[in-house]
C-alpha cells in the first residue's frame, strides 16, 4: 500500500483490480446460471416422476387393479428412487472439485523430503575451506562458481566483495547446504560438510539474509524463534550487539510491540538488526552476513562492527561478511573480492588498495562520493 501511494498509483491498481473483479464475477454468474439450470431441471425430474407415479397409481387403485397399501409401497420406492439419482450429479460435481483441490494439495504433498537428520554431529570449531569449489544452477548454463580455493581460520572475519550476479551468496548457500557443490569440496574443520547433518550445521553455521524475513508476532517472539527457552538476558545482550535495544525499549510496548507481517511497521535498518540479534542468540561458531547491514546507517553499521568484533574474538566466532561497502570490510583480517565466479584478489586493506583491480575501484568510487 505504501509504495503504491508513493508513486501515485492508486487509480491504475484500482482498475487493475476491478478487471479480475469483473472476469471473476462472469465467471462465477455463468456457474451459477449452469448451477441453477441443472438443479431446477433435476427437480422438474424428481417431482415430476412422483407426480406421474402418484396419479397413475391413484387411477390403478380406483379401478381395483391395485390395493392401497400397494399403491402406499408404489409411491414410496419411486421417492426412494429418484432423490438418490438427483443426488448423484451433485456428488459429481462435488467430487470433480475435490479432485482440483487433491491435484493443488499434491504438489506440496509430492515433494520429496529434506533428509536433514542423516550424517555426522562433530563439534565445530569453525575452520572453513574450500577446495577448488564449482558450482552451477540444474537451470543454468555456465558456472556460477569457478575453482575457489579459500581457507578461513577459526575467529576470522572475512568479508567478500563483488559486483551484484559474481557469486558471493551461493558461497554461502554452499556453506549451509542449501545446494550442493558441483564439483570439489567444502570442509569445515577438515570435514567434508557433505557427510555432516544439514540439521547440525544449519544449527552452527548462523546465516543473516539481506531481505530477513520477520512473522506477524512479537519481536520477542521473532528474535527468540530458533531458540524458544532462551534466557531473556540473553536476547538483551544480543540486542545490543546488533545495536537495536535502545530502538525496542522506546517502543510503547517494548520487546512485545507486535511487528505486523515481514515487520511491516519497522524501517528496513530495524528489521536487520532485529534478525542479527536473532542469528546471534544461538552462539553459532561461525556467522554470515549476507549483505545484512545494507539497511543500516554509517554510524550504526560501525557500532554493530565493533561490538561483532569484541563478541567474536571472546567467542572465537568465524565471520563472513557479505557487503559491497568498503567501511564495513576495511578492518577486516581478510578480504576476498569475487568477479565472475572466481577469487580475483585477496588480502587486507592496505594492501588491496594499492593493487590496481575491482576492490580499487570500489574504494575510489567510494571515497569521491564521500
Amino acid at each position: 500500500v505504501r509504495i503504491v501511494k508513493a508513486y501515485n498509483n492508486e487509480k491504475h491498481e484500482i482498475e487493475d483490480f476491478e478487471k479480475y473483479l469483473k472476469a471473476y464475477q462472469g465467471k462465477y454468474r455463468h456457474w451459477r446460471k449452469l448451477s441453477a439450470f441443472f438443479f431446477s431441471s433435476s427437480d422438474i425430474f424428481v417431482f415430476g416422476q412422483i407426480l406421474i407415479t402418484l396419479l397413475f397409481g391413484v387411477y390403478l387403485a380406483v379401478i381395483k387393479e391395485v390395493s392401497i397399501g400397494t399403491f402406499i409401497l408404489g409411491t414410496t420406492f419411486s421417492s426412494m428412487m429418484v432423490w438418490p439419482l438427483r443426488d448423484v450429479a451433485t456428488i459429481l460435481s462435488d467430487g470433480a472439485r475435490a479432485i482440483v483441490s487433491i491435484d493443488r494439495m499434491n504438489l506440496i504433498l509430492e515433494q520429496p523430503l529434506e533428509d536433514i537428520d542423516t550424517g555426522e554431529k562433530p563439534q565445530i570449531k569453525g575452520e572453513i575451506e574450500f577446495e577448488h569449489v564449482y558450482f552451477k544452477y540444474d537451470d543454468g548454463t555456465a558456472n556460477v562458481l569457478n575453482d575457489i580455493s579459500l581457507k578461513i581460520n577459526p575467529g576470522e572475519t572475512i568479508p567478500i566483495m563483488g559486483k551484484t550476479g559474481s557469486g558471493k551468496t551461493t558461497i554461502t548457500q554452499l556453506l549451509t547446504r542449501l545446494y550442493e557443490t558441483s564439483g570439489g569440496e567444502i570442509k569445515i574443520d577438515g570435514m567434508n560438510i557433505s557427510s555432516i547433518a544439514k540439521k547440525h550445521l544449519r544449527e552452527n553455521v548462523s546465516c543473516v539474509l539481506q531481505e530477513p524475513f520477520l512473522f506477524s508476532k512479537s519481536i520477542m517472539n521473532n528474535i527468540r524463534i530458533s531458540a524458544q527457552n532462551i534466557d531473556e538476558n540473553k536476547i538483551f545482550a544480543a540486542s545490543r550487539v546488533a545495536s537495536i535495544d535502545e530502538d525496542i525499549r522506546n517502543f510503547a510496548d517494548g520487546y512485545e510491540t507486535e511487528v505486523g507481517e515481514n515487520g511491516v511497521t519497522l524501517s528496513g535498518g530495524q528489521k536487520q538488526r532485529i534478525a542479527i540479534a536473532r542469528s546471534l542468540i544461538n552462539d553459532a561458531p561461525i556467522l554470515i552476513f549476507d549483505d545484512s547491514l545494507s539497511a543500516v546507517d554509517t554510524d550504526t553499521d560501525i557500532k554493530i562492527r565493533v561490538a561483532l568484533a569484541k563478541r567474536n574474538k571472546e567467542k572465537m566466532t568465524t565471520t563472513i561478511i557479505i557487503t559491497h561497502r568498503v567501511s564495513t570490510a576495511y578492518e577486516a583480517d581478510r578480504i576476498i573480492v569475487l568477479e565472475e565466479g572466481k577469487i580475483v584478489q585477496e588480502g587486507k586493506h592496505d594492501e588491496l588498495v594499492k593493487q590496481s583491480g575491482l576492490y580499487k575501484r570500489i574504494y575510489d568510487i567510494q571515497t569521491r562520493m564521500v
